[in-house]
This record gives C-alpha cells, structure tokens and sequence, in this order.
C-alpha cells in the first residue's frame, strides 16, 4: 500500500493560508477591505444545501423561509451568486452585509417616489416602504448604479428618450443593522448610499411597473409621497424593507 507523505504543521498553516488568500483575492475589492474578510468564516459554497447547513451551524433557523413574506435559501443563494451580497460569521453567528443604492427621485412638486407594494408571481403580497433601492453588485461604485436601478426598476412605464439627473451634493452614506424581512433571523449590515435626483418622464401620478420572474410577473405598486410623510415612515434610510 502507497502512503501519501504526511505534512507538517507548518506546511498545512501555509497551505491554509495560500487557500485563504486566493478566496480573498478572488473577491470584489470592498469584500476584501471588509472587516468581515479578516478569516475563513465566509460562505463559499455552491449548492442551496450546503448554504442550508452553513446557515443552520451559524445559529440561522431556515423553517420559516419560502412561508409568508420570506424568500427561500435558493433566493439567498442567488444573492450571492450574483455579488450582491456576502455571508460571514460574526461573534458566532451568521451575517448578511448588503450595500445599497438608495434613490430619493422627486417629482415636479417635490414629491418622492415611493415603493408602497409587490405582488409577488405566487399572489403574496408585501408591503415596501422604500424609496427607489438597488443592491449593488461586486465593485460596483453607487454611481454607476444609478442608471441600472433606474432601467431595472422603472424601466417598464419610462420613454426611451429619458434622463437622469443626480444631485451628487445630497449623497449620504450609513451603515445599519436590521433584522431582514426577507430572511429571518439573518442579522444584515447594511451600507447605505443615498442621493437624490430626478428623472424625466415618469408618470406624475400612482402608477405600476411589471417584471417577468419565474413563475409569473412580479407586480410594484409605486406611489409619490411629500418628503415629510416619507421621512416619518423610512426614517433616515430603509432597513428590513430593503430585502
């Protein structure tokens, strides 16, 4: 029988810390400035069942999700296929970290549009509250989020010929932790980038946008709201709502 040779510990620490730092490497730039990037606790995996155990370990109860307003683990996964999220483990549990691109766009009277409502393809119904949000992928800087956020979420009732404006003086940054809506019992840090700005031809009054998921057609209901009523529901920034 052939034995492999066994490895030192100094050798395995090497090996281990070479494997550790090509997962680094291989990460978007604010993933690898993060805090959070400091160890090997990140999630790495690849399949909804490995991301299941991880979050079970880290102190995650998965029961509730796809029940109610909760997504299931294979729309986390998504998540995180897509660099719009990380997973990580803080003191013992798991951590959800998010940025977002948080847009107040005013109308002709100063109002801000408003997401009141989704009817999700499967009929349920969830109530937003927020502003026009976007999570950012990877190395995506706030700013070049804008026109995306704007094309994905407004797409549907815009002109072709329409602009965005971005009054750049009003940008915000803060970080928040919350309780997510959409995973329970997944702490999120959230980074947010707010700015305002105005873009043209949207419709002045209530209106819906439409978008094709699996399934059927994701529904949002969109309102605009003077900023005082707005600022006395979000808040400063949205939290759980953003998803």
């Amino acid at each position: 029988m052939h034995l492999a040779p066994r490895l030192g510990r100094p050798l395995q620490q090497a090996l281990q810390r070479s494997r550790l730092g090509q997962q680094v490497a291989a990460l978007p730039q604010w993933r690898r400035t993060s805090n959070v990037c400091k160890g090997s606790t990140m999630f790495s995996g690849t399949s909804v069942n490995e991301l299941e155990a991880w979050l079970v370990q880290n102190g995650v109860d998965t029961s509730q999700y796809g029940r109610q307003l909760a997504k299931t683990v294979a729309d986390l996964l998504e998540e995180q296929s897509k660099s719009e999220s990380i997973l990580d483990v803080v003191d013992g549990r798991a951590q959800r970290i998010v940025r977002v691109l948080s847009m107040h766009i005013r109308n002709n009277r100063g109002q801000i549009l408003y997401e009141d409502e989704q009817i999700l393809p499967d009929g349920r119904s969830r109530r937003r509250n927020v502003t026009v949000s976007e999570k950012l992928i990877a190395d995506e800087s706030w700013k070049d989020a804008v026109p995306r956020a704007v094309r994905e979420e407004l797409g549907t009732v815009l002109p072709p010929d329409y602009e965005i404006s971005v009054q750049e003086e009003t940008y915000r940054q803060l970080e928040e932790y919350s309780a997510s809506m959409s995973y329970p019992g997944l702490l999120t840090r959230y980074i947010f980038h707010r700015v305002n700005a105005r873009v043209t031809g949207l419709p002045q009054g209530a209106f819906e946008t439409r978008e094709e998921r699996p399934g059927g057609q994701l529904i949002t209901r969109w309102v605009w709201r003077d900023a005082d009523e707005v600022e006395a529901i979000v808040g400063r920034f949205p939290t759980s709502s953003t998803g």
